[in-house]
């Protein structure tokens, strides 16, 4: 049985964007040799996630001929201008990674010569920029379809969510999530609270109890590493967990047991795209949003690899194509804060 549900109606899309041309030098622009990228990561590699995600497309890119590498800040706000900064001043590309990186204007504007994707981040100012471009997913349609899964399966009437922070882009995830729960369920209740961290598993796992106490019995979470915490106290608590950015079945196969799915956001294949569009023809979208959806494979559910069992009905697997085709067709429209 397929274990990855592609969201995309279509199975290959080119960036639906207006893009404007801009030259490419002597790059070698079907390989990328000779054109150099450099992402830099706000906290730290190993989240399962978001960030590894990143850097899986970067390391897509390397394979491909382009020059590549990656910066860890590690959470230190010390780092974050200079090593943009330090990045800009060897690539010609440069993607940011984290919502902490919100000086890239300032540097965007100091290094005009340099590309600059923003990556699940919307700059203020960016019609102002023609060399930065950001990348805003569409999580709450993919988040719509996890909370229809959570409503369709809980027991106690109850799903939780963990976000990362308080900030627009997370209460995006929670608003699909609560819709798509009390689609599935009108009675359901969605609880909801934040770690405040993107890294520590602790208060993860922390807001993973406090939720099962308010009768959560499946959750939700979308804080990058510290929302492992959650599924690594799911077992212990006797909950499921909804894994997000990769699919967390395979990226933590270790407690596979605990995880229905995950709502997958492919930050790799969007950064891919951007890079390879302008590497090959000069393409570029410089001061708008690239809104990354379910068309082109940027926005999935994914249920873990062909060996492992499925822990979702295909019952319901049925009913999310539908709702997919529905969102699609704009029979329903997705709630979003962005």
């Amino acid at each position: 049985m397929k274990k990855f549900i592609s969201l995309a109606l279509a199975a290959v899309m080119v960036l639906s964007m207006t893009f404007f041309m801009a030259g490419c030098g002597d790059k070698d622009e079907a390989s990328g040799e000779g054109m150099k990228v450099i992402g830099v990561v706000a906290t730290a590699l190993g989240d399962k996630s978001f960030n590894d995600s990143a850097k899986e497309g970067l390391d897509r890119l390397g394979e491909a001929g382009f020059d590549t590498s990656l910066v860890e800040c590690n959470g230190d706000s010390g780092l974050w201008e200079q090593n943009l900064r330090n990045a800009a001043d060897a690539a010609d590309m440069v993607i940011a990674v984290g919502s902490e990186l919100n000086m890239i204007e300032s540097v965007a504007k100091d290094y005009p010569d340099v590309k600059f994707v923003w990556v699940d981040n919307v700059s203020e100012n960016l019609k102002d920029f023609d060399n930065l471009t950001c990348i805003s997913y569409k999580q709450n349609e993919g988040s719509y379809l996890v909370g229809f899964i959570a409503g369709k399966m809980t027991k106690s009437g109850v799903v939780g969510f963990v976000g990362g922070a308080d900030i627009p882009v997370i209460n995006d995830f929670y608003a699909g999530y609560a819709q798509g729960a009390k689609e599935a369920n009108a009675d359901v209740k969605v609880v909801k609270n934040y770690t405040g961290d993107w890294s520590d598993t602790d208060k993860g796992a922390q807001c993973a109890q406090d939720l099962k106490g308010q009768g959560a019995d499946i959750i939700f979470c979308a804080a990058g590493g510290s929302g492992n915490g959650v599924i690594l106290k799911a077992k212990e608590l006797g909950i499921k967990a909804i894994g997000v950015d990769q699919d967390q079945r395979i990226t933590m196969s270790d407690y596979a047991d605990d995880i229905l799915c995950s709502m997958v956001k492919n930050v790799g294949n969007s950064v891919v795209d951007l890079v390879t569009a302008y590497a090959n023809d000069g393409t570029w979208t410089g001061g708008e949003v690239f809104y990354a959806g379910m068309e082109g494979n940027y926005i999935g559910v994914a249920y873990g690899s062909e060996d492992q069992e499925m822990l979702v009905p295909q019952d319901i697997i049925d009913e999310l194509d539908q709702k997919v085709e529905d969102i699609q067709a704009g029979k329903i429209v997705v709630d979003t804060v962005l």
